[in-house]
């Protein structure tokens, strides 16, 4: 299998420190409208909010092949944007997955 041309799916599962959920929202579309105005093979970067735990969200995300991931990854917005949402978060759990196509 060449994941090069396959879909890469991503999970992000987040709980943001007490108090700052409008701060992590407020980072998250900033750097969401950078993805969506350059990121041409991303698919979605969705953000869920918990019904739960008011501090709980959930990010999911699809990028057309390897190439688009990396892009994602390399990109100078997520240099800037990167770092200060993480320094808000109390955890986060970061999972990528591979296509599977039907045979």
């Amino acid at each position: 299998m060449s994941y090069m041309t396959h879909a890469i799916g991503g999970v992000k599962t987040i709980i943001v420190q007490e108090g700052k959920e409008a701060e992590f929202e407020a980072l998250f579309f900033e750097m969401l409208s950078h993805i969506r105005k350059e990121e041409t093979d991303n698919v979605y970067y969705d953000l869920f909010k918990s019904r739960t735990n008011p501090r709980g969200y959930t990010v999911t995300e699809r990028y057309k092949d390897q190439e688009a991931w990396q892009k994602h990854q390399d990109s100078a917005y997520g240099k800037e944007f990167f770092p200060k949402i993480r320094a808000i978060l109390e955890s986060i759990v970061v999972e990528y997955f591979d296509e599977v196509e039907a045979s």
